[in-house]
């Protein structure tokens, strides 16, 4: 696998590669599909490579890596490359909307989850029993203070995984993306105060909880399957904005080829090779089987010896 890096000026909130197309040649033995991608973190591409080699499907991935996450949507668009799978379908429903791109989700991958941690309670009872029951839409004296990160788009996450957790309510109207104001009740006698999200880790200490994204939780030492309380997921009936994706152009969405990349990201493979490689940083979108964390740990050695960039 191959991985083009590309340097962007601008830098946008979460060089195009040129070349002709592989498709429709008959001489060539595979299928090139260009990727774009951001940051560093793309390694279970090497899994969805395993999974292609392994089916013998001819296709090899190709990552365009971009520095900014405002410019793989525009390359996609205008066909410089086939494919990307670097933001949730909020910012593309934003991103397409606002530009009038023509691109369409074929796919979820992986959610890159918030997670509520603490280091003064072990779990989820113990805080409901410190806090004490509230009932009403106002803090009281005493509550238990919970950080939750300051922008915008985190700040509606860290409303609904306080909720997923049974602490406080919040009007269903709001959707995903509540604000304090959408809060409701406080089920349970808690305070809810937004900070700063790199700032979350070190003062951990000073609040009963706080819910962290994996980006500032992983090089701190904090693993969500080991040290979360309550990790963020996929909601059952798929329409989680913050699902990561795969995204074709709109013309393209039905393409056989994209539809087997699809099918090989969404694999007991990849599911297994972003849990282990990422201490579920990542954490899978789709349907996969639970297995020991040696299994998924062999998983990872296996592919990354058999897949080389």
């Amino acid at each position: 696998m191959k991985a083009t890096k590309l340097i962007c000026l601008a830098v946008a909130g979460t060089l195009l590669a040129g070349g002709a197309f592989a498709f429709g040649s008959k001489k060539a033995k595979k299928t090139t599909v260009k990727v774009g991608v951001c940051g560093a973190s793309n390694d279970q591409w090497k899994a969805v490579q395993y999974v292609l080699d392994q089916e013998k499907s001819g296709i090899k991935i190709e990552l365009v890596e971009f520095s900014a996450y405002n410019l793989p949507n525009e390359a996609l668009n205008s066909g410089e490359i086939h494919l990307n799978s670097f933001q949730h379908k909020a910012y593309l429903n934003n991103d397409a909307g606002k530009n009038g791109y023509k691109l369409t989700v074929i796919g979820d991958t992986l959610i890159a989850p918030l997670t509520l941690y603490s280091k003064k309670y072990k779990s989820l009872a113990d805080i409901k029993a410190a806090a004490g029951t509230n009932g009403t839409n106002s803090v009281k004296s005493g509550a238990l203070k919970f950080a939750i990160p300051s922008d915008g788009t985190n700040l509606s996450r860290g409303i609904k995984l306080l909720e997923s957790a049974g602490l406080i309510e919040v009007a269903p109207a709001a959707g995903y993306t509540p604000e304090l104001k959408d809060i409701t009740k406080f089920v349970y006698n808690v305070e809810v105060v937004p900070q700063t999200a790199n700032t979350l880790p070190q003062t951990l200490d000073d609040y009963a909880g706080a819910t962290i994204n994996g980006t500032y939780a992983i090089p701190t030492g904090l693993v969500p399957s080991r040290d979360g309380l309550i990790i963020e997921k996929q909601s059952e009936s798929g329409d989680n904005p913050y699902v990561n994706i795969i995204v074709a152009r709109t013309k393209d969405k039905d393409n056989e080829t994209y539809a087997k990349i699809v099918k090989a990201f969404q694999s007991q493979i990849v599911a297994e090779y972003l849990l282990s490689k990422f201490n579920e940083a990542f954490f899978p979108a789709f349907d996969y089987k639970t297995v020991s964390a040696e299994q998924a740990a062999a998983t990872v050695k296996k592919v990354d010896a058999a897949v080389r960039w």
